[in-house]
C-alpha cells in the first residue's frame, strides 16, 4: 500500500517557503478568501490573486489544477490555463469552465504574483506482513 502527499511550496514574495500539505485523495482551493485551503495574503498589493483563484485536484497518481474563474488567470509552468473573461461576472454554473490542466511532480503554478511550486511524494507502507512458523 503506498501513501501519497502533494506539498505546495510558495517560491517568492513574503510567503516565500510556506508549505501546504496535504495527503491524498484532495480538493484545495487557493485564494485571498479565509475559506481556502491555500490562503494568500488579501492586502491591497495582492489584489492579482481572486478570492477563490483555482483548485487542485489530487487523487494520485493523477493532479489537475482548474482556474476557477480568476481575473488574472492561472499559469502553470508559464503558461496560461484559463481566466474568465473581464466582462463575465461568474455564477455558481460557471465553476469548472474556466480552463484546467494536469500537472506533475516539479511544475510550477502561478496566481497572480504568486508561484507555488508543487511536489509529489509517494511512499510505501511500512506494514510488514510476517509468517508465523507454528
Amino acid at each position: 500500500m503506498s501513501i501519497a502527499t502533494m506539498t505546495l511550496t510558495v517560491a517568492n514574495g513574503r510567503m516565500a517557503g510556506s508549505e501546504f500539505v496535504f495527503e491524498a485523495p484532495t480538493y484545495c482551493v487557493v485564494g485571498r478568501s479565509n475559506d481556502c485551503d491555500v490562503c494568500l495574503p488579501r492586502d491591497y498589493g495582492h489584489t492579482d490573486v481572486s478570492r477563490h483563484h483555482c483548485a487542485l485536484e489530487f487523487n494520485p497518481p493523477e493532479i489537475r489544477v482548474r482556474d476557477l474563474g480568476s481575473r488574472n488567470g492561472t499559469f502553470v509552468n508559464g503558461e496560461k490555463i484559463g481566466q474568465r473573461h473581464s466582462h463575465c461576472p461568474v455564477t455558481q454554473n460557471d465553476l469548472g469552465e474556466f480552463g484546467a490542466s494536469e500537472i506533475r511532480d516539479g511544475d510550477e503554478i502561478q496566481v497572480g504574483d504568486y508561484v507555488l511550486r508543487v511536489g509529489v511524494d509517494v511512499a510505501e507502507s511500512q506494514e510488514r506482513h510476517y509468517a508465523h512458523a507454528w
